[in-house]
């Protein structure tokens, strides 16, 4: 088979890693950026094509009606802003790209594109767009509005933000900075473009007033399990960060949207659905049945926590559901992939069921057995590779880094050197 990609999903955001959990680091200052930092250097020396940060805009309120849970226990907050992290991890490393989570639903698209460009510029071509819509009306409401937009019409909107932004960055030839002393001329006026985008939602005068950037836009990425979101991602996601509770469920989440990017259009090699996937590398066979044993027991000591951010995700509180007793019929303008997930749980599932599933696929054991779950995974899938979750910290990650990826590159299933200096380049060399 060919190689397959490897990315990490900083799922927790920029927060307190590992919290309350045997992997805590409580040596490392979580509001200081080494912890990523040092991640980050893990991460290139493994070869990972990208870091992505995860992010959310509101401390959740969602669960006994108050913030209380959530401040006592870290869950889902505090967090720091990732745009602001993004550039100490781009002076840490040399290849590695830096994905930052920005909403299409609050953010200007001018501030957006201009932020997004001068980044690509420091990077020197590594900048990738983890694109959301939020879900949240808490977060709506930090940004000014009563409640959040609709689940289908925020991706109507997102569809417009990604034209707008394109025309944006576009505005700029690659050659209109020409610097020309000689001629007196720093910029050849006839290569930058008005633009005067005007949309259903948006209105953006424009150019942008930072030159086209080496990528001349960011490597775009998009979460999103719904019918809506698998749509949106087949028309303009370069990496479809993706889940997956079975080889199926991967395999015809990844069909579905190459077929919708074919409809737009587009090749859909250049659609690399990418699945979240816990690793716990073991260093021999008791050491993997002993997380297989202990696992299931911490998920039950954090089943609260897995309620809690259930609830910010839904908008549900789901405190006032008794935990053994089958879910009613669940709707939410939240995020949709939750309903697929109670629907697939089946009509006698109940919430403890639904809250001591594993948050994402998980490959358990030694590294020679991981390698190979993930490799019959891939071939089974047919592609395009795993984005590894959790915390950055050094347990966990040099776990992964140090122990699975030699092994994965001995098989010659992933990369073992960066062939290309953009980090869209390296997502589309294989």
């Amino acid at each position: 088979m060919s190689k397959f990609h490897l990315g990490w999903f900083l799922g927790p955001g920029i927060t307190v890693q590992g919290w309350n959990s045997p992997n805590y680091a409580p040596s490392y200052d979580w509001t200081q950026p080494e912890i990523f930092q040092d991640g980050a250097r893990a991460l290139e020396r493994g070869c990972f094509d990208f870091l992505i940060l995860e992010d959310t805009s509101a401390i959740p309120k969602a669960y006994k009606g108050g913030m209380d849970f959530y401040l006592k226990n870290a869950t889902m907050t505090p967090k720091l802003d990732p745009a602001v992290l993004t550039p100490y991890l781009l002076m840490a490393t040399k290849r590695l790209g830096i994905a930052t989570t920005l909403t299409t639903t609050f953010y200007p698209p001018w501030m957006l594109a201009r932020q997004m460009a001068t980044l690509d510029h420091y990077s020197r071509g590594r900048m990738g767009w983890n694109i959301v819509t939020a879900t949240s009306d808490a977060a709506a409401q930090n940004y000014g509005y009563d409640k959040q937009f609709e689940h289908d019409q925020r991706y109507d909107m997102a569809d417009e933000y990604i034209d707008c932004v394109k025309e944006l960055w576009e505005a700029w030839d690659a050659d209109a900075v020409v610097m020309d002393t000689a001629g007196e001329t720093f910029i050849d006026a006839s290569k930058v473009k008005p633009v005067n985008f005007q949309g259903k939602y948006y209105k953006v005068g424009g150019p942008l007033n930072v030159p086209r950037s080496p990528q001349t836009k960011p490597l775009y990425i998009a979460p999103g399990g719904s019918p809506r979101g698998r749509k949106f991602s087949g028309r303009n996601a370069e990496v479809v960060l993706a889940g997956g509770e079975t080889l199926a469920d991967m395999k015809e989440y990844r069909d579905e949207v190459r077929a919708h990017a074919i409809a737009y259009g587009r090749d859909p090699d250049k659609v690399k659905t990418m699945f979240i996937c816990g690793a716990f590398v073991a260093r021999d066979k008791a050491m993997a049945e002993e997380f297989k044993v202990n696992l299931p027991k911490t998920r039950a000591k954090r089943l609260e926590n897995a309620l809690a951010s259930l609830s910010f995700l839904s908008g549900i509180d789901f405190s006032k559901f008794d935990l053994d007793t089958p879910l009613p019929e669940i709707k939410t303008n939240g995020m949709q992939t939750m309903l697929k997930m109670f629907k697939d749980a089946g009509p006698t599932a109940t919430l403890r069921d639904i809250g001591m599933r594993p948050p994402s696929w998980e490959v358990i054991g030694t590294p020679d057995e991981c390698a190979s779950i993930m490799q019959e995974a891939m071939e089974e899938i047919g592609g395009d590779g795993f984005l590894i979750t959790g915390p950055l910290v050094p347990r966990y990650v040099n776990s992964v880094v140090d122990e699975l990826v030699p092994v994965l590159q001995k098989r010659g299933l992933v990369r073992t050197e960066y062939t290309h200096e953009h980090l869209r380049d390296n997502v589309m060399e294989f």
